[in-house]
């Protein structure tokens, strides 16, 4: 082998590597994007069950039982949240998941945090918290990872209807 055809076998060497080397940052990276959108998936179901949960319960603890009319009878804004004798497998109305936090390590790939608040709202600005009773009160759930990038931050509006 002359050295030609040396140089001919370290370029073709060379540029076989390059290419590995390229090929495993790409499949690097499309991992590395697959378990973000896995995780995202995981925290978007878990927030959509926390709001499915508290959308399932009373608008209000004084109207779990019976119908009001009057918007002064709901719970004030600074007693939004559970009774000290409730906890999450007995909370009975809405407003019990304000300040509800929990960690949850049953899932198989993560832990993740959750974070709820309920506040009242007025139909012209619902992203707005109002400091008096309502007949609208807002959910906000957050869930966050240490394995995930992003946050992931849910909300929904739940309003008081009676009907006699």
């Amino acid at each position: 082998m002359n050295t030609g055809q040396s140089f001919l076998s370290i370029a073709a060497l060379l540029l076989l590597s390059l290419t590995v080397l390229k090929m495993n940052n790409i499949i690097l990276a499309n991992d590395t994007v697959m378990q973000d959108s896995k995780l995202g998936l995981l925290a978007v179901s878990i927030a959509a069950s926390t709001i499915e949960d508290a959308s399932k319960k009373a608008f209000d603890a004084n109207t779990a039982d019976n119908g009001i009319t009057d918007v002064n009878l709901l719970t004030p804004p600074g007693s939004l949240g559970p009774g000290w004798w409730e906890n999450p497998k007995t909370y009975n109305d809405f407003d019990d998941y304000n300040n509800y936090k929990t960690k949850i390590t049953n899932m198989p790939s993560a832990e993740f945090d959750l974070a709820c608040e309920v506040y009242y709202v007025i139909p012209s600005n619902p992203n707005k918290k109002v400091n008096y009773c309502t007949w609208h009160k807002k959910l906000s759930v957050t869930v966050t990872s240490k394995s995930m990038k992003d946050t992931i931050r849910m909300s929904t509006i739940y309003s008081y209807w009676y009907f006699r």
